[in-house]
């Protein structure tokens, strides 16, 4: 039974631990924050929790992911944009000139990470009688966690 139970703890343990390229990225996506950030009212760019469900559901391949991540970050347009209600009301984001590496790395960060449900941003949101935002998350099943 103990050898069991220290399995069980090796492998959940392993399965939250993020790769080394992954790691970097959590480093370089702070700068992504400042847009990204749930907490932002009104925001300036959707959270990455739900980037992370719209990409991985059209590019539930890590490589494809990434390569998706990577050609929008660089140069997006209107043609690319998988998100597009976020890009109609907040418009495109700029493309960021990072080196290639560095956007690789954050792109690892963003299919790895488990993210949190960005339920505070949306309650701010509610407070400020900004209900659109909210119902919308709730709509996508992006928050399955938030309360209508």
């Amino acid at each position: 039974m103990k050898r069991l139970l220290v399995l069980i703890a090796i492998v959940s343990t392993s399965v939250a631990a993020l790769t080394p390229e992954a790691e970097k990225g959590e480093q370089a996506i702070v700068a992504c924050m400042s847009c990204h950030n749930p907490e932002l009212t009104p925001a300036l760019a959707p959270p990455f929790f739900g980037v992370q469900n719209r990409y991985i559901r059209e590019y539930s391949d890590k490589a494809e992911f990434i390569s998706a991540i990577v050609n929008w970050v660089k140069q997006p347009t209107m043609d690319k944009a998988l998100m597009r209600r976020p890009v109609r009301e907040l418009g495109l984001m700029p493309a960021m000139p990072l080196p290639d590496e560095m956007l690789v790395q954050i792109a690892a960060y963003l299919y790895e990470k488990e993210f949190e449900p960005p339920c505070t941003h949306w309650a701010s949101d509610i407070a400020k009688g900004n209900k659109d935002n909210h119902t919308r998350m709730v709509e996508d099943n992006f928050n399955n966690l938030c309360k209508e």
